[in-house]
């Protein structure tokens, strides 16, 4: 492995062309000022992106929240149906038949009084 690496490097340094560049002050100014903004704009977006993963877990946890809240809305929505219906079911079963009616039993009771007074005052006289 040494070897292999040895033998690149050197075929590396044999083939390479050698350019050589010459900046002036202003130039060299201007890219040192390139890349201290490119630095900021990558941290800022470093930071940027952080934020966003961020958000984006506090999306989706407030998503399961959200279908946990509509699976146990659904479910008491349920439980309301069926006690509504069992409400309407003893509603029909509380309620008194018409032969159950207190008016009824009352004017039994004011015929039956009648009919025996009536009755009393004619075997008296």
């Amino acid at each position: 492995m040494k070897n292999l690496i040895k033998i690149l490097l050197f075929v590396g340094v044999i083939f390479s062309q050698e350019k050589t560049f010459t900046f002036t002050e202003s130039e060299i100014l201007g890219f040192t000022k390139q890349i201290t903004d490119l630095q900021v704009k990558d941290s800022l977006n470093t930071k940027t992106i952080k934020d966003l993963e961020s958000i984006m877990k506090l999306l989706e946890q407030n998503a399961q929240t959200d279908s946990l809240i509509i699976a146990n809305k659904d479910l008491s929505i349920q439980v309301l149906k069926e006690r509504s219906e069992i409400l309407e079911k003893k509603v029909k079963l509380v309620k008194p038949s018409w032969y159950e009616n207190k008016w009824l039993y009352f004017t039994y009771g004011v015929i039956m009084t009648v009919t025996s007074v009536n009755l009393a005052g004619q075997i008296v006289q």
